[in-house]
């Protein structure tokens, strides 16, 4: 019977050893070592910068209300008219009763009528018939009562007139616009005083 024949080794096998106290080898291969992976920390969130607060819008209680508008400039001050700047100007007119009146007056009291009912009726009468002329009447020089026995009162006069009067008359302004009128007007008053104190007699 023929012999096998043995199984010729050709070179060297690596893993081969004739040394039995080390482990043998095994044809599985080795697992390499996996790198373990590397856990990164989460970097903080950046913090969040506080949000501007909103401009508060006005509050508009009436929506159709509208914006107040800016108030307007102060106007300045007018200048003080001119005096004789209007076409009238109120004076004061006076006038007192003569000394001869003032007998006639008494005896109108002594029958029960008081002289001042007389005066005030002939005062009136003067202002409304009174019309003033462009011309300086002096005061005339007669004997005269007091003035808290006289009449007064008030009338518009042209302005113009009285100024124009004033600048020829009384051009340092020492007298008053009434001054510039009664030599004008006391003479009317007297003739109304005595158709007043004459009437008031016919009637008793």
């Amino acid at each position: 019977m023929p012999r096998k024949k043995k199984t010729a080794i050709k070179g060297s096998d690596p893993a081969y050893t004739s040394d039995f106290s080390q482990p043998l080898p095994t044809n599985k291969p080795v697992a390499k070592e996996t790198p373990k992976p590397v856990v990164s920390k989460p970097e903080p969130a950046p913090e969040k910068s506080p949000a501007a607060k909103p401009t508060p819008k006005p509050e508009i209680t009436n929506p159709k209300q509208t914006p107040a508008k800016p108030a307007p400039a102060a106007k300045q001050k007018s200048e003080p008219q001119i005096q004789g700047s209007s076409d009238k100007r109120e004076i004061a007119l006076s006038a007192a009763v003569k000394l001869d009146q003032q007998m006639q007056l008494d005896a109108l009291e002594a029958q029960g009528t008081p002289a001042k009912i007389a005066i005030t009726m002939a005062g009136r009468r003067a202002v409304e018939q009174f019309e003033p002329q462009p011309e300086y009447v002096e005061k005339q020089d007669v004997q005269r009562m007091p003035m808290r026995q006289g009449y007064k009162s008030t009338k518009r006069i042209d302005a113009s007139m009285l100024d124009a009067l004033r600048n020829k008359h009384d051009p340092h302004r020492l007298s008053s616009d009434s001054a510039m009128m009664r030599g004008q007007f006391e003479p009317l008053f007297w003739t109304c005083l005595d158709a007043v104190i004459k009437e008031l007699n016919s009637k008793d």
